[in-house]
């Protein structure tokens, strides 16, 4: 919450967290690759990250993408009283990241386990962007509905595959990757993630 008892946006945490490091806008703009000015402007929100930058931005102050959207629940992980968690359709937790209307929806509980699985759901010609996305672990996509174009790799041995439904994806997260629907209707995958980095 801000300080006057309204959510906080995305720009206001991304904000906060940094002073709360002590970095200045010149260290952190320098650290992700951008200007001082488009940095304070996504503080002001008034510009919108792209997925790569908002991934730069959360590694350089070691923080979940999570983070700068949800407020943080506090305290320790409650004590778990039956054998499974349940994460209901209408309580997954989510996230619709700037500018492309992409929705990430948690479908394990929450971050404190060994592997994240989320529903993404990618509008019409909506992508991660043109800048790869790079991190720490392996993934696995499957394609529920739509068409996707996936992009593993970089320069001459850049490799692009054309999935559908039915259709699943592994690569090392440690390789440049990026995704974007090429079809006319909403693109739906499940994706698993180890470790966690929503």
């Amino acid at each position: 919450m801000t300080d006057g008892g309204l959510p906080a946006s995305l720009g206001y945490r991304i904000r906060r967290e940094r002073k709360q490091q002590r970095k200045t806008l010149r260290e952190l703009a320098d650290a992700c690759g951008i200007s001082t000015s488009f940095l304070s402007q996504i503080e002001r929100d008034q510009a919108k990250p792209s997925v790569g930058t908002l991934h730069r931005i959360a590694d350089v102050l070691d923080v979940t993408i999570a983070d700068l959207f949800v407020e943080p629940a506090g305290g320790r992980r409650p004590r778990e009283t039956s054998l499974a968690q349940v994460t209901r359709a209408d309580q997954r937790k989510a996230l619709v990241y700037p500018n492309s209307g992409i929705r990430n929806e948690l479908l394990t509980p929450d971050l404190r386990r060994a592997i994240q699985m989320m529903w993404v759901v990618i509008p019409p010609g909506e992508g991660t962007g043109d800048e790869p996305l790079v991190h720490d672990g392996e993934e696995c996509g499957l394609v529920l509905q739509g068409e996707i174009e996936v992009f593993v790799g970089e320069g001459p041995e850049q490799e692009r595959h054309v999935l559908t439904a039915g259709d699943a994806i592994y690569q090392r997260s440690t390789i440049p990757h990026r995704s974007r629907n090429i079809g006319t209707t909403d693109a739906i995958v499940v994706t698993a993630i180890t470790p966690p980095s929503f």
